[in-house]
């Protein structure tokens, strides 16, 4: 299993493939098949490495920390029922049938994926440069600030996976 920061990494990329195909006027089914598919491969990774992780943690950890690392793996498991719902409602036959609606709902969960792996990050990843220790006072919320690139449209850094393609 590859660590947590090339999964965030393989994700994030991932992610900005999904956000350049719906940012398109029409479906290119074949390609987003294929990056679906990349994303809930690595998406289930993520989630089990952080899943043990959390655990090991906690084991170790007491008190306020110890709650928070059981939030953030209460939160993993809220996030595993939105994606799985998400997939099993866009459907390759609804997504054509409604190009516009998938385009909006795949934004959203994206945001909400990359809102997740930010705080895996501040929390998981000490030595991720984008680490945050303010995003362990509430896992869930990032404390209401804005996270990085979201809600602004701007590039997320991460060069286009070719493999993808």
């Amino acid at each position: 299993m590859a660590d947590l920061p090339t999964l965030h990494r393989d994700l994030l990329a991932a992610l900005d493939e999904i956000e350049m195909l719906i940012a398109q006027p029409e479906c290119d089914a074949l390609r987003l098949s294929r990056v679906r598919l990349y994303i809930s491969k690595v998406n289930g990774e993520r989630r089990n490495r952080v899943d043990a992780l959390c655990e090991q943690r906690e084991r170790q950890a007491t008190g306020v920390v110890a709650r928070q690392f059981a939030a953030l793996r209460q939160s993993t498991i809220e996030h595993r029922i939105e994606y799985t719902m998400h997939v099993g409602l866009w459907s390759p036959q609804k997504l054509a049938q409604d190009w516009p609606g998938y385009c909006h709902a795949a934004l959203a969960l994206a945001r909400s994926i990359r809102q997740q792996v930010a705080i895996e990050r501040a929390m998981l990843c000490a030595s991720s440069p984008d680490a945050d220790p303010l995003a362990l006072s509430h896992p869930r919320g990032y404390m209401g600030r804005q996270l990085p690139n979201q809600d602004i449209g701007a590039p997320h850094g991460h060069p286009p996976r070719p493999h993808l393609r």
